[in-house]
């Protein structure tokens, strides 16, 4: 690794790097090895942090201390620990030591020249001390607190703090209009953000416009062999513990006499009793149509109210020869994602025929994936997949899928040739994949992969409603999980480790299930 004062923006260059200290360069594996696991003390930081982050926007200001203790007892609780792994889970996060690696990736910085500071809210000097015991103060010329001063921060940027909340609030299309120079730019960002099946002028929809920023900063990862790859490991993984996984057996019902989930009923009558069900589907399909008794009640009518709307995704395969020729090409052209969206306003008129049950008018919004480029296992040797999508197709459309999916296969490819000449000799075979198809064959209501809209009053602590979002259900023994679930939508993982820690957690403490 080379590091120099290298210009980062025309006239700039780097000279102070900051860092965050709690987490960052320290490592909490010890607050999760006194509560039994070391990968709780990540969690425990998680809710920390979110604490203070709460208490920050709203002028309140507590020792990071404080909010340690108060994520730690929380978590210690929900998996029915010992209270004495409370007391020793706070001590040692108060003396963690530094992550593996630190001190050295530290030195090499400050050898390149930069000065290097850390913001904690954790109070100056508990932060020196923490630096001093994780043997890394010497790096560090610097400390800023962060905390009182914060709100008080906040408070300063007046004006521009509100512009900074209203547009996280607004749509991403009033964000990209407001911050990027022209559609040169503007065009595949926005490319990025309608992949959350979501408009230019959806409500709350800005943060989706960040996603470009998290590939470019994390990348885009692919399993090797594609999707089908990563549930095909996570089927040796539940068979190597002990599972059983079976296909084509359908669920009829699930059995919730007196409250509690008893069992699954097959549609061909067979019922496999358990002590527990976690249905990783649409939570309305679970909870109101396929539990019986269903959900009632205050929660059963907060769930019927959540949303999805009619644009959602349409595919089309593409078995080719080589890749697209794009004109000018470079090497890496192909990786990721390739957009066809050349201006905002083109894709809000895309979303808008969606929603009115009819097919956009050619060109449709559409972007390209070419994941063979990558991954020689995709396709035969000589030959490429591309995956071609329109992210606002209408699930319901009047004038059905019979006559617009080849209408739209059509306009997608033609769109490639346009952007690549020559492409349509190279095709060897088409498949489209509808909404219709997506909702008949995987049991998809309205064809939406995350069931439910990601709106904001349907993300985080309210997906999919704020009686949900803990994945315990008022049916015990009934949990939920999936895209529909806390904390979003996608395939992330984190709905299905809540699930399982909650059920985990009342397995070990059944009295505290209720």
């Amino acid at each position: 690794m080379t590091l120099n004062r290298s210009p980062v923006a025309e006239g700039l260059s780097v000279m102070i790097v900051l860092f965050d200290l709690n987490g960052t360069l320290t490592d909490t594996a010890p607050i999760g090895e006194a509560l039994g696991a070391p990968e709780l003390g990540e969690e425990v930081l998680d809710r920390a942090a979110h604490s203070a982050c709460v208490d920050a926007l709203t002028d309140v200001y507590r020792p990071f201390a404080e909010h340690i203790r108060a994520a730690v007892t929380v978590v210690a609780r929900e998996r029915g620990l010992d209270e004495t792994t409370i007391d020793d889970a706070a001590e040692r996060a108060a003396a963690l030591p530094a992550r593996p690696g630190a001190d050295a990736a530290l030195r090499r910085l400050a050898d390149a020249g930069l000065r290097l500071a850390v913001l904690t809210n954790s109070g100056a000097e508990s932060g020196r001390r923490t630096l001093e015991q994780a043997g890394l103060a010497e790096h560090f010329e610097t400390i800023r607190l962060l905390g009182r001063r914060l709100p008080g921060g906040l408070r300063a940027l007046g004006r521009e703090r509100l512009r900074l909340v209203s547009e996280l609030l607004g749509p991403y299309g009033r964000v990209l209009d407001s911050r990027l120079p022209s559609d040169l730019t503007r065009g595949p960002v926005a490319a990025f953000a309608a992949h959350a099946s979501a408009s230019p002028g959806a409500s709350g929809g800005a943060p989706f416009a960040f996603w470009q920023a998290a590939y470019h900063r994390f990348g885009q990862w692919h399993a090797m062999g594609g999707s089908g790859a990563l549930t095909a490991a996570l089927v040796r993984r539940l068979e190597g513990l002990g599972g059983r996984v079976r296909c084509d057996a359908p669920v009829a019902r699930i059995d919730a006499a007196g409250g509690r989930a008893r069992a699954a009923v097959l549609e061909d009558g067979e019922r496999l009793d358990a002590d527990a069900v976690i249905t990783a589907m649409d939570p309305k399909t679970a909870l109101l149509e396929l539990a019986d008794p269903p959900l009632r009640g205050s929660a059963a009518d907060d769930l019927r109210g959540t949303h999805r709307s009619n644009s959602v995704q349409a595919l089309v395969h593409v078995a080719v020869e080589g890749l697209p020729p794009y004109a000018g090409a470079r090497p890496g052209d192909w990786n990721g994602l390739q957009s066809y969206v050349d201006d905002v306003d083109a894709l809000s008129r895309s979303f808008a025929a969606a929603d009115a049950r009819r097919l956009p008018a050619a060109p449709a919004a559409a972007y390209a994936f070419t994941t063979s480029a990558l991954d020689d296992t995709l396709a035969p040797p000589g030959h490429h997949a591309v995956y071609l999508a329109c992210p606002a197709a209408p699930f319901a459309i009047d004038e059905g899928w019979g006559s617009a999916g080849p209408r739209l296969a059509e306009d997608l490819i033609d769109q490639v040739e346009v952007r690549a000449p020559g492409f349509r000799d190279t095709i060897r075979g088409v498949h489209v994949r509808t909404p219709a198809d997506m909702a008949a064959e995987l049991c998809w209501p309205g064809a939406h992969p995350m069931y439910l809209d990601l709106s904001p009053d349907q993300l985080g602590g309210l997906r999919p409603t704020a009686a949900l979002a803990s994945h315990r259900t008022p049916i015990e023994g009934l949990y939920v999980s999936g895209a529909g679930t806390a904390p979003v939508g996608g395939i992330s993982g984190s709905p299905g480790r809540a699930a399982a820690r909650k059920l985990l957690a009342d397995l070990r403490a059944p009295r505290r299930r209720r």
